[in-house]
């Protein structure tokens, strides 16, 4: 119970539960069919996994895929129609303000106190405050559960910071030891360090093919949260109190800058990167660290999906070093959550299965190499039993590392507009990276397009919803 007793400590939740204490019983529906939407692929393999369960209490499950990056328009299309053509709701917790706030979505309160307990209760006071807080609630009342605890963890290769010929040439160009880096200064170092090309020694081997320091997600999307990772530490924060933009500071602009410049030591198509190829390109041994979502850390031991089995460590997001201290700031971007739509005529019974996989199947979901979820019960944290890595060590490292970076997270924003603010900062970073425009010119951008979309949906109301947000944050533990 360490682990226990260090997350209790640290804020993280009052009651601990085991995976043993989370078996239910099935309730009986009567031939229901409920119809879930999300993010096509792993993350609702659960729902095959699981599906005899699921029989076994009368419901039949119809999945309705989005693309990654299309989720947001599948469903807003919908809502806004009035269908019902959907009953839960898969999405990324920054929608909330939006979905919520618009009234497309059941507040989830009175289902939640249904008896009996084993099969209605989704034990939110064991959830990790940044999920249950910021991605499950809205204006006081809950209205999804959490099913995906993202957070971004720095890779590395142990094996490669561990070569005594590696160290020692690191020692000699550098004055310092080789360790994974803690600032994003350190992070260009070890990145340029690992460079080589096809024929260069590395680690008492001749290389076939080029090896790269590093890489990141360089694809349209998402790769804002990789910016996000030097802003929120250089105690960046999206909006002062009253809605002005903080996107474009000259800390901004020198993180933004971090990223471009590791672009030298990265794959030539990097650009082109979302989360299988960077995912890939690690597991296929071809970059010396990462910084990826969590779940990644799963599959660094599977053989089937792994050439560097045994070979991955897990450490903190680099931060920005002010005053002699380094602070670690790591993005939770996307995440998942699940929800019931206003307009379901199965309510009861898409909560219900909100509810199963949420509580019930979490502690073997998020272990699970099939699947996208990672951890966010204390639960996840402290039995880890079905994790499955090469050793017992190397699970704690995981987990520990995971726990660690989430205890530093930096949400994404989640107000209404959520969808939009961030899109227009997505464009930025990768005009950025494209060299279409230089660090300064593509944040400075934002901030306009962050004061347009703030009139068009009212300045005043945006402003409230801003503070809201920000004292969820506190109350989770994130911002002081």
């Amino acid at each position: 119970m360490k682990r226990a007793a260090h997350l209790l400590a640290a804020g993280f939740g009052a009651v601990v539960w085991t995976s043993a204490a989370v078996a239910a019983d099935l309730p009986s529906f009567n031939h229901v069919t409920v119809t879930v939407v999300g993010d096509a692929g792993q993350n609702m393999e659960a729902l095959n996994k699981y599906a005899d369960d699921f029989t076994k209490a009368g419901i039949t499950i119809k999945q309705v895929g989005a693309t990654f990056t299309g989720l947001y328009d599948k469903l807003k299309t919908s809502f806004v129609a009035g269908s019902s053509d959907y009953d839960m709701v898969i999405f990324y917790p920054s929608y909330i303000g939006d979905f919520a706030g618009n009234g497309y979505l059941a507040p989830l309160d009175e289902y939640m106190k249904k008896q009996p307990a084993a099969i209605w209760d989704p034990k939110m006071d064991e959830v990790m405050p940044p999920y249950r807080e910021i991605y499950c609630k809205w204006e006081g009342k809950t209205y999804a559960l959490p099913y995906d605890g993202d957070v971004l963890v720095l890779y590395y290769r142990k094996d490669l910071f561990n070569n005594p010929d590696e160290k020692a040439a690191f020692q000699k160009k550098y004055g310092r030891e080789l360790a994974p880096p803690a600032t994003w200064k350190e992070w260009l170092q070890v990145a340029e360090f690992f460079t080589r090309k096809a024929g260069d020694t590395l680690a008492g081997q001749k290389l076939s093919r080029p090896f790269y320091g590093a890489a990141e997600y360089g694809a349209r999307g998402f790769s804002y949260g990789w910016f996000l990772s030097r802003f929120a530490s250089s105690d960046g924060i999206y909006f002062d109190e009253n809605m002005n933009p903080e996107i474009n500071t000259d800390a901004a602009v020198a993180g933004l800058q971090n990223m471009v410049d590791t672009l030298k030591f990265s794959p030539p198509d990097v650009l082109s990167y979302g989360y299988e190829e960077l995912k890939n390109a690690f597991l296929n041994g071809d970059l010396a660290m990462v910084v990826q979502w969590s779940d990644v850390g799963k599959k660094t031991a599977d053989p089937q999906l792994s050439k560097i089995v045994g070979k991955a460590g897990f450490a903190v997001v680099p931060g920005t070093e002010a005053n002699g201290k380094v602070v670690h700031k790591a993005p939770m971007p996307v995440g998942r959550v699940l929800a019931v739509s206003a307009k379901s005529k199965n309510k009861e019974a898409a909560y219900w299965v909100a509810k199963y996989l949420s509580l019930d199947k979490s502690p073997i979901t998020v272990a699970a190499n099939w699947s996208g979820q990672d951890p966010y019960r204390l639960s996840h944290f402290t039995d880890t039993s079905h994790y499955k890595f090469p050793d017992e060590a190397s699970v704690k490292e995981y987990v520990a590392a995971v726990e660690e970076n989430l205890k530093n997270g930096f949400p994404d924003l989640n107000i209404p507009g959520a969808a939009q603010y961030i899109d227009a900062l997505d464009v930025a970073v990768i005009k950025a990276l494209s060299g279409e425009a230089d660090p300064k010119t593509a944040l400075d951008g934002v901030a306009e397009d962050w004061k347009g979309i703030t009139q068009r949906l009212g300045a005043d109301t945006q402003k409230k919803f801003w503070n809201a947000a920000l004292e969820s944050y506190r109350a989770a533990g994130l911002l002081k």
